[in-house]
């Protein structure tokens, strides 16, 4: 009985772990996504696990996409990150709460998004950019 446990938790480990992937293997609209908001990046490094891919440019942002090819989450590892992508009164409700600070990562929450500044600000928003909240990250 214990062998069969661990043949299966064994199973699930490599089911469930990242697995190195071909660029080739990210769908074309995650591909298409980097190209156009990220230019002059290249793709490092591709992950897939069961749900998404994780993308690592060789500017070291990391960028996780559902299995379908759209982004869940962007980090620019405490530099910018383009903003192209979102909606642009979005935008600038969030930049005009953090005045001084630029984006470093975002992503998509249950009913909004998630902001980090590089001042360590994070800035929660409703999908229509609505402030819902702020918190010191320390």
């Amino acid at each position: 009985m214990k062998k069969i446990f661990f043949a299966i938790l064994a199973t699930a480990a490599i089911l469930y772990a990242d697995m190195v992937v071909s660029v080739d293997s990210l769908p074309q609209n995650a591909q298409k996504f980097i190209q156009t908001y990220f230019k002059g990046t290249q793709i490092a490094l591709v992950k897939k696990d069961i749900d998404s891919f994780d993308v690592t440019l060789n500017d070291g942002t990391e960028i996780d996409f559902i299995i379908n090819g759209e982004w869940k989450e962007i980090d620019g590892n405490y530099k910018a990150i383009p903003t192209g992508f979102l909606p642009t009164n979005l935008i600038s409700k969030v930049q005009a709460s953090q005045a001084n600070a630029q984006i470093i990562e975002v992503s998509k929450e249950i009913n909004g998004y998630k902001f980090k500044f590089n001042n360590n600000m994070k800035v929660y928003t409703d999908i229509n950019g609505n402030i819902l909240g702020q918190k010191f990250d320390d």
